[in-house]
């Protein structure tokens, strides 16, 4: 919204000044852009994929099986917030290449760990990794945020996320393969660290031409306004409504995805394969129906609605696995992820670009980065909590158990989407037109004039 009031300044200044991203340059940024998180997204469910050849690598059980997540997820419950401060004082570009090799270096010595059978070289790893993972995952968003506006901009996050997915699909088909072709599980991990290498190889694109749009910009003799902590007061509840419901759904759907090849296996008696293709159902539907979903957004907006509609989806996922009885090999347990999928890629698609448009522009990325940093505060605390569960009972009870708390995070989810779109009608409905940038200018020159008066 303020990028483009500048914009027209630009343009009054000069008339025949062109920001790049209103040429068909934004596209191939886009493209380019889709890349950044694919390693991220492919190693991020290593263990998940493997999860008996880990558990018998390293001699663990599903307590310290989960920990791999949940020390992925405990760096970022503050390196988000210094991610977003950095962003929005410095930019996106540091924060990029630097995520990106930590990436790099953490899946390294996963890798590694399993040549030496270290439980403890296997959390350095995972918490190395993590250390980058949602920097660059923040630093993405406000990449695209910069080159997409109103009406674009949830196709742009929708196709970020597509791409992105394909490396969790990627992951959950050709690990499991890999590594009962080989023999090997040190191999599978290796091919890890090699996709998060290409990926580190495209952040040196994206700032280039990134760069050379900044550099195009004649804004030396502009006034633009910096961010200082006291506009972390321009966060109102709603944002703190939105916070809720990202941890808790979020929580609900990786917390299963974590388990659910030993789930599948166990329950329903498929095989390690078997199981990783089934996970990347959910995936593998979200990234089909990420870019369709976001063109349909764009076009008929009512953003809040659509994201109570994805949060029940992700209900009765939890609620037929509870109800379904163990079996060997039934199908509607596999037909549940497409449910999931759909869930996953409407809210994933929504909410993001629902949130940039409830935070003043100084802040986007401060705002996001307290996201990230809750969200993952969350998925430190509640991968912890599935496996004492798990431990706790037989394996029967233990699933059960796990299903009825997952399943009410998700409740929690459905009724915090509820008041949102509450919210959002008294707030005049920003979140429910195709535009809710014209919306939110209205509302900022309302406010002006309340203020003169």
């Amino acid at each position: 919204m303020k990028d483009q009031e500048e914009t027209n300044q630009l343009i009054e200044k000069d008339p025949e000044f062109i920001d790049m991203i209103h040429t068909n340059t934004r596209f191939y940024m886009l493209f380019l852009s889709c890349f950044l998180c694919v390693g991220s997204y492919f190693v991020y469910d290593n263990p998940a994929a493997l999860q008996t050849e880990l558990q018998s690598t390293l001699n663990i059980g599903m307590v310290k099986f989960n920990m791999l997540y949940s020390i992925y997820s405990l760096p970022n419950i503050f390196i988000p917030l210094f991610g977003g401060l950095l962003i929005d004082s410095f930019g996106a570009g540091r924060v990029l290449l630097y995520s990106s090799l930590l990436i790099t270096i953490g899946q390294l010595i996963f890798a590694l760990s399993s040549h030496f059978k270290s439980f403890y070289l296997a959390l350095i790893g995972r918490a190395i990794f993590g250390s980058g993972g949602e920097n660059l995952d923040l630093a993405q968003s406000v990449i695209v945020l910069s080159w997409f506006s109103g009406k674009e901009l949830s196709m742009a996050f929708g196709l970020n996320s597509s791409i992105s997915l394909l490396g969790s699909v990627l992951n959950d088909n050709t690990e499991p393969f890999i590594v009962s072709y080989t023999g090997s599980l040190s191999f599978g991990l290796w091919v890890g660290v090699f996709v998060c290498f290409l990926s580190f190889c495209s952040v040196f694109w994206i700032n280039s031409i990134n760069n050379k749009r900044l550099e195009s910009l004649p804004n030396k003799n502009l006034e633009t306004e910096k961010f200082c902590l006291k506009d972390l007061n321009k966060l109102d509840w709603y944002f703190w409504l939105l916070l809720i419901n990202s941890c808790v759904i979020d929580s609900s759907i990786f917390c299963f995805c974590n388990i659910a090849s030993g789930y599948y296996q166990d329950r329903f008696g498929y095989d390690m394969v078997e199981s990783g293709s089934i996970m990347s159902i959910a995936f593998f539907t979200a990234a089909f129906l990420n870019p369709f979903v976001g063109i349909m957004v764009d076009t008929i907006g009512k953003r809040a609605l659509f994201l109570i509609i994805s949060s029940v989806f992700v209900a009765c996922f939890h609620l037929l696995l509870i109800m379904t009885p163990s079996g060997y090999k039934p199908i509607a347990p596999v037909l549940y992820f497409v449910v999931l999928g759909i869930g996953y890629s409407v809210y994933v698609t929504v909410f993001w670009a629902a949130l940039s448009y409830t935070v003043d522009h100084k802040i986007i990325g401060t705002a996001y980065g307290i996201m990230y940093s809750f969200g993952n505060l969350a998925l430190v605390v509640f991968p912890i909590i599935v496996g004492v569960i798990q431990e706790s009972f037989d394996m029967e009870t233990g699933y059960f158990g796990v299903g009825i708390f997952l399943e009410g995070l998700a409740m929690i989810g459905v009724i915090t989407c509820i008041v949102m779109y509450s919210e959002d009608i008294k707030k005049g409905g920003i979140l429910d037109t195709p535009n809710p940038c014209l919306i939110s200018l209205k509302v900022g020159k309302n406010e002006g004039e309340e203020e003169e008066i």
